[in-house]
């Protein structure tokens, strides 16, 4: 019902109007399809509209929400996409091929020797994943992350020293903004059931936060994001 009132499209938010393809439809999140996925970070990527962001990396494609929506949005020369599940890939080509979108370059897992090596300009870097944020982000050893924007989801759950470790290795070329999760996401998701005529309420916690923890027990977390843009040069 939600899509057909939508018009299968993205609702509202920085990626308003993808067009949502058939594969996607049963798995994407309503926060997802009504444009309210990590709302937070909206001001972020609209902020990316005032700059040449003409290259950009993904580590953790997943559903390839933020590939196509960053596609759509920016129109960048090239898109990079990390994913080590490759059950995800039908999901790229349906995004691209529905909304006309630049085909983008696909790898597995983002090993050390291809971030080593990676000799492709990165105006924008945006990572989700899971635990891997202390061995990613390293500029001493990945040079090409001391001239890249970078949007990082932490996950303190699985190393409480990653905000420090990223405070300490980037704060001479980078300004920093920690972003926390909106804890009002339901309450608009449910303004706008109710601004289309859906009948029901929509309840609980955000459930698209969330960690396995050493004994495979799944915890509800809270999103931390860090948004690190480069300084100016002198």
């Amino acid at each position: 019902m939600v899509l057909e009132k939508i018009g299968n499209q993205i609702y509202t938010g920085p990626f308003a109007g993808l067009i949502i393809p058939d594969i996607l439809k049963p798995i994407l999140k309503l926060s997802e399809t009504l444009g309210l996925y990590e709302s937070v970070l909206h001001r972020n990527f609209s902020d990316l509209i005032n700059k040449n962001i003409e290259n950009i990396m993904i580590i953790g494609g997943y559903k390839e929400y933020y590939p196509a929506g960053l596609s759509n949005l920016l129109r960048p020369k090239n898109m990079y996409v990390f994913e080590m599940d490759k059950n995800f890939q039908p999901y790229i080509e349906a995004w691209i091929s529905i909304n006309d979108l630049i085909p983008y370059q696909t790898f597995g897992e983002a090993k050390e020797e291809i971030l080593l090596n990676w000799e492709n300009k990165i105006d924008f870097l945006l990572i989700d994943c899971e635990g891997a944020e202390d061995f990613l982000l390293q500029p001493d050893k990945f040079r090409w992350q001391k001239e890249t924007d970078i949007l990082v989801e932490i996950h303190h759950f699985y190393d409480n020293k990653i905000l420090g470790n990223l405070v300490s290795r980037f704060s001479d070329t980078h300004h920093l903004t920690i972003i926390y999760d909106e804890i009002a996401e339901n309450e608009k998701i449910q303004n706008i059931l109710d601004g289309l005529g859906i009948k029901g309420t929509f309840r609980g916690q955000p459930t698209h936060r969330w960690i396995f923890d050493e004994n495979k027990n799944k915890i509800i977390t809270s999103g931390i994001f860090v948004y690190m843009s480069l300084k100016d040069k002198q």
